[in-house]
Parts: structure tokens; C-alpha cells; sequence
């Protein structure tokens, strides 16, 4: 019985720490700090932006890096703004906007993100990001 109530507190304790870990990272990147946003990847990550249909995924810590350094060269503005966060144990939930503005030509845009966002040992092993909040509750079998 005390075994069982350890496991439990363990694993509160880690899908917090996951929990904490996004949202460490997403401060980091709304900073402009790729090297701090992408401490948390685990050495197999899968990584897939809204743009993933077009671009792909992007795998391993370097390719999220480097997608992520890309964001920055195109972007005076990268924002990502969480207003539901849910911890679901080894996977994240978080909906909320993304706010950018172009280098250049100052284009100001804002569009809905979904991030399913799932963990390993407290490591990133994959994210994705739905674009639409149904989208992102089904798959982690939920409803509205």
C-alpha cells in the first residue's frame, strides 16, 4: 500500500515537472533564448508545427533547434500565449494564440495553437501542434 502511495506521488510529481518544464521553455522562447527553450528535448523528439503538412516534421533536439532559430531570423515577434494548460500525466495540453510580427514588413498576425505536447523521463519525446483546440482534445481523448 505505501509502495503504491510512493508511485502516485511520483507521478504527480513528474507530470507537474513536465507541466513546468513547457511552460520554462515556452518563456524561454517568447525571450528569443532557443538554447534555454530547447533544454528540455529528449534525444528522439518529433516536432510537428502547424506547418508540419508543408515543411515536415522535425526531429532530434538540432532539427527543433534549428526550426525554432528559423522562427527567430523571420520573426521581429514570436509570441506564444497559453490560456489552458492541463496536465495529463506524461502529455501537456496547452491551447492559446501564437502573435507574430514579419521582419520587414512589420505583418502583425495572431493564430490559435493546440499543443499536444508529450513526455519521457521529463524530456520532450513529441509535439504537435493541432492548430485547433477540438483537434487537440480528441486526441487526448477529451471533449470540450
Amino acid at each position: 500500500m505505501e509502495k503504491q502511495r510512493s508511485i502516485e506521488r511520483y507521478c504527480v510529481a513528474m507530470s507537474q515537472e513536465n507541466v513546468d518544464r513547457f511552460l520554462e521553455g515556452t518563456d524561454a522562447f517568447n525571450r528569443g533564448d532557443v538554447d534555454a527553450a530547447s533544454d528540455w528535448l529528449g534525444p528522439e523528439v518529433v516536432f510537428e508545427p502547424q506547418t508540419a503538412a508543408m515543411e515536415g516534421n522535425f526531429a532530434g533536439p538540432d532539427g527543433v533547434r534549428s526550426y525554432l532559430a528559423g522562427l527567430r531570423d523571420l520573426f521581429e515577434v514570436y509570441e506564444v500565449r497559453y490560456t489552458d494548460v492541463r496536465d495529463l500525466g506524461d502529455r501537456v495540453l496547452a491551447l492559446g494564440t501564437s502573435r507574430t510580427v514579419a521582419k520587414g514588413s512589420g505583418i502583425e498576425q495572431e493564430f490559435t495553437i493546440a499543443i499536444v505536447a508529450t513526455f519521457k523521463d521529463g524530456l520532450l519525446t513529441h509535439y504537435k501542434d493541432y492548430g485547433d483546440k477540438q483537434q487537440a482534445l480528441e486526441a487526448v481523448g477529451l471533449s470540450d
